[in-house]
């Protein structure tokens, strides 16, 4: 099993596809998961917890003992990068709807895209999964939001230890996550950064953001702009 992988994540195809992709349903909190054994990681919340972004280290269901085997298409998943603040489960699609706090009405998207690599040096793979958001058609802006929702083992439940997003900001459009690389103590976000002049097919700048792994979370670094 690899500990460190890099794949690129097309971009331009996922929004493609997120566009034109059928009708969604709308999301609602996941509901309460018994855990398989204890562990440090919280329980997720039920229907009557407070609004909130979901907490690092929230279990969201039992987990296989190698992470490659989960459903994904039936994993809930965090809205907060797309300022939904519950759990959010798809439609067969691959899609919901939901309110943002920062967009108002949007349409969340799960890409088809799991990448895969061990941080914690235990020979077992965290997994790291493609999500991304738009303003469910209001305008032709496409997405407005992308991330990765990182899961990792907590004894034999699976767990949502963090989101990874993209660090550089560009001044226009959307900055792209094209990529991440598994190491110790680690993920390394590759990204795409749109200048000044770059037209909306292709953004020219190049980063790197670091997120380090502390338990069961992930705390953003510093992004590096890159050649």
């Amino acid at each position: 099993m690899a500990t460190s992988l890099q794949r690129i994540v097309p971009f331009t195809a996922f929004l493609m596809l997120a566009l034109t992709t059928s009708a969604c349903d709308t999301p609602s909190p996941a509901p309460p998961v018994k855990p398989s054994e204890s562990s440090s990681a919280s329980q997720l919340p039920d229907d009557s917890a407070p609004s909130g972004s979901a907490a690092a280290g929230t279990i969201v269901g039992a987990a296989p003992a190698d992470l490659h085997d989960v459903d994904w298409t039936k994993t809930p998943t965090p809205g907060a990068y797309c300022g939904v603040p519950k759990l959010v489960r798809f439609d067969a699609q691959g899609q919901a709807t939901a309110t943002s706090t920062v967009w108002g009405q949007v349409r969340l998207m799960r890409g088809p895209t799991v990448l895969y690599g061990d941080t914690d040096g235990d020979h077992r793979d965290e997994a790291a999964v493609y999500l991304g958001c738009d303003d469910n058609g209001a305008t032709q802006n496409g997405q407005i939001a992308v991330a990765y929702a990182v899961y990792a083992h907590a004894g034999r439940n699976l767990a949502l230890i963090g989101s990874i997003t993209p660090g550089k900001k560009s001044t226009q459009y959307l900055t792209a996550l094209v990529g991440l690389d598994f190491s110790s103590g680690r993920i390394t976000a590759h990204e795409k950064w749109y200048r000044p002049n770059d037209s909306q097919c292709c953004p020219s700048g190049d980063a790197t953001t670091v997120w380090y792994r502390h338990g069961d979370r992930l705390t953003e670094g510093a992004t590096r702009i890159t050649p």
